[in-house]
């Protein structure tokens, strides 16, 4: 329990340092105005960045990580508390303590996420022992959609921490996350803009339905920085100010970057940026201020597409055109697995009972009865966990109803952004329905969607948020949060413990070209000891029957033998 809040401080430390480090960076002297969340936020973004980049030429081991932690957290202390530069905390420090327990509890005696040991954590053991590995997809098809998040979660592998760091990443995004729930809803002007309440409605949902650090994964992370981006896509239509534009327009360039990044399905984020941008443009700012965030965002953009290139060959692996087939390690056919894989599982194939084949099935829409079947249930409980606070909400505004006050509205201010929300959420909506139909992959749209209806009665029929009120559903949400991590510590499964577990695996060794290949003990049939887990690298679930590995150039090549 100490260890594990001594090193959670430290960590959280190192992010803060280089959000800092960042802001220094992009806003110059505007950085005196960034709030500690929006600290947090960008140096999530910047160890990221370096992790992202620094591992085309070498190993994110302990020794890497922990110089550049040692040289963010002096250069920070040194700005900050040496010269005594002034950012704007406005809120007590009793404040930073709460999140901190809260968050310190959803990490106690966790359960990791069910694909943790399956490719998050190897992947993650590919990144600290060996860098760059080209044809690394051939060691398991899952590699080639890389997540930036895995990047990140890499530069926590510190000494002593070790592997147990790199599941501290959402922890860290979740402890800011509920401080820039605390600061919009109880600091911020309720004015009934639509950014304000975008993110109170987006928090009665989150604290609710992601409450428990196991069912974060990579989609609390992605979809996160997605709504973050709507967020700051709002605030600057909302404004004339050139400064708060300009932050506003920096802020939505770094986080739709690192969304679409993350995960695929936050493939929207491109369309906020050009929005983003034609309002810069109105505003007249010039194009030196957003020099460097631009760059940035271009060189993080373009190694993440280059990372997984050198994995497989495709610049988007689900798409077999974006592919260089004269690569050495090009697998032929792996794009068309993964698209007829993901997409047959994502429609509820392996639900279906009937006679109709995986081709018919996926054809004119004849998944659509079995798909609904199968998530229904997933679908309104994450409804309800939007709506229940929202209605009680309501029932305490109720006296404040006034049906006359929506004529008083100046409607053309609100109904540019809204349109322009609702246009790129109707958009992603389709293309997710179409494509990859997964509730969590769509958790934005379908948020957006039900809080573009919820911000219309509230603007509309009540002049003011009631402060007591809010502060009383957020105590629900968060006694619910709490109440449920405090069940779940007392009933922990069998992995469990009181600093976050890695699951151990019996392992087999075999030699491939003078290279030790290791695997999950065969005799072992439990479904997650069939996994790679914290086996020492290289592992291989396959034996290495179907790999060829060498070195040119000093980097690593794995190549597909099937070819």
């Amino acid at each position: 329990m100490i260890e594990l809040i001594i090193y959670f401080f430290l960590i959280i430390l190192f992010v803060l340092s280089s959000g800092h480090f960042l802001a220094k960076l992009i806003l110059k002297r505007n950085s005196y105005a960034i709030e500690i969340h929006e600290l947090g936020f960008l140096g999530i973004f910047f160890c990221t960045l370096l992790s992202t980049f620094l591992h085309f030429f070498l190993p994110l081991n302990q020794f890497l990580n922990l110089m550049i932690a040692i040289i963010l957290i002096l250069h920070f202390f040194f700005t900050y508390t040496f010269k005594k530069e002034s950012f704007k905390i406005s809120y007590s420090k009793l404040l930073y303590l709460f999140p901190f327990l809260i968050v310190v509890i959803m990490s106690i005696k966790y359960k990791p996420n069910e694909d943790y040991g399956f490719y998050h954590l190897p992947y993650i053991i590919n990144l600290v022992n060996e860098k760059i590995i080209f044809g690394l997809a051939n060691l398991q098809a899952q590699y080639a959609w890389n997540s930036t998040w895995l990047n990140f979660s890499s530069i926590f592998y510190l000494p002593l921490i070790e592997l147990k760091g790199t599941q501290l990443s959402n922890s860290v995004l979740f402890f800011f996350i509920i401080l820039f729930f605390f600061k919009n809803n109880f600091y911020e002007n309720k004015n009934g803009k639509l950014s304000f309440y975008l993110i109170l409605f987006f928090s009665f949902y989150l604290i609710i339905k992601f409450s428990r650090i196991s069912e974060h994964g990579f989609d609390l992370p992605a979809n996160f920085f997605l709504v973050l981006s709507f967020y700051y896509l709002a605030r600057l239509y909302e404004t004339d100010d050139s400064t708060l534009v300009l932050k506003n327009f920096i802020f939505l360039l770094i986080f739709s970057t690192f969304s679409i990044s993350i995960k695929l399905s936050t493939f929207v984020a491109p369309f906020l940026v050009a929005i983003g941008f034609y309002k810069f443009l109105k505003c007249k700012i010039s194009f030196r201020k957003i020099t460097i965030p631009f760059f940035l965002s271009f060189i993080f953009f373009i190694s993440w597409i280059s990372q997984q290139f050198i994995y497989s060959s495709c610049l988007v692996p689900f798409y077999e055109i974006t592919c260089l087939k004269f690569t050495a390690w090009f697998q032929p056919g792996l794009s068309d697995a993964l698209t007829q894989v993901t997409g047959a599982v994502n429609k509820s194939y392996n639900e279906y009972s009937g006679n109709l084949s995986k081709e018919e099935y996926l054809d004119n829409f004849n998944w659509v009865t079995t798909w609904f079947n199968r998530n229904k249930i997933q679908f309104l409980e994450h409804l309800a966990a939007l709506l229940i606070p929202v209605f009680l909400l309501l029932l305490i505004n109720f006296k404040k109803l006034k049906f006359k006050k929506f004529k008083k509205v100046n409607y053309q201010k609100i109904v540019n952004i809204y349109l322009l929300i609702f246009c790129v959420a109707f958009l992603g909506l389709v293309i997710w329905f179409l494509k990859s139909p997964v509730i969590r992959f769509g958790i934005p749209y379908l948020f957006l969607f039900n809080f573009l209806i919820l911000f219309l009665i509230f603007k509309f029929f009540f002049q003011d948020q009631n402060l007591i009120g809010i502060t009383f559903i957020i105590s629900i949400c968060i006694f619910f949060n709490i109440s449920k991590n405090l069940l779940r510590i007392n009933n922990t499964e069998f992995y469990g413990s009181y600093f976050p577990k890695i699951l151990e695996i019996n392992y087999s060794k075999k030699e491939v070209n003078d290279f030790i290949i290791n695997f999950p003990d065969p005799e072992i049939i439990s479904s997650q000891s069939r996994l790679c887990w914290s086996i020492p690298y290289i592992c291989h679930i396959g034996k290495g029957d179907n790999i060829e590995i060498y070195k040119k150039n000093n980097y690593l090549m794995v190549i597909n033998k099937n070819e």
